[in-house]
């Protein structure tokens, strides 16, 4: 049973766990292949904790993965939790205001490939969840599709 990731795991190791599956995937590659890039059994939890978004490299490590995978160090790093600034708004009158479209549009190219766009607001608790979904679909964020 997977654990779920706190919202502090996703923002500190998202983009680590997201450049490395996304490298595996392009690579037919897994933690196994991982592991062996930083010099240790293939068993070892290591890689397994990279890609699942619990564990970031030491430098060491960083610096084996980097040269062994290509991804930049930098994307390889834990990201620095910050305070958010926390604004509220009137609610909208969604008779008024919004309809479905602007919330969700899902369409399907002549190639065959899927555009899903969401553009909402959600507890970061509710965010988190929604994320961990998307990294286990191994949909990469931030890459740019057409």
């Amino acid at each position: 049973m997977k654990v779920p990731l706190t919202p502090e795991e996703v923002i500190k190791f998202g983009e680590i766990a997201t450049s490395l599956r996304e490298w595996c995937r392009a690579n037919g590659k897994n933690a196994r292949d991982i592991n062996r890039i930083i010099g240790k059994n293939p068993s070892y939890s290591s890689g397994y904790q990279y890609l699942n978004g619990k564990l970031a490299p030491s430098p060491y490590y960083r610096a084996l993965l980097s040269q062994g995978t290509g991804i930049p160090e930098s994307k390889l790093m834990v990201k620095k939790l910050t305070t958010a600034v926390v604004t509220t708004s009137p609610p909208v009158n969604p008779t008024v205001n919004s309809k479905p479209t602007d919330v969700l549009s899902f369409t399907v190219s002549n190639n065959g490939e899927a555009r899903i766009k969401l553009d909402v607001t959600l507890p970061i608790d509710s965010a988190a969840a929604l994320f961990r979904m998307i990294l286990d679909a191994g949909i990469v964020m931030g890459s740019q599709h057409g």
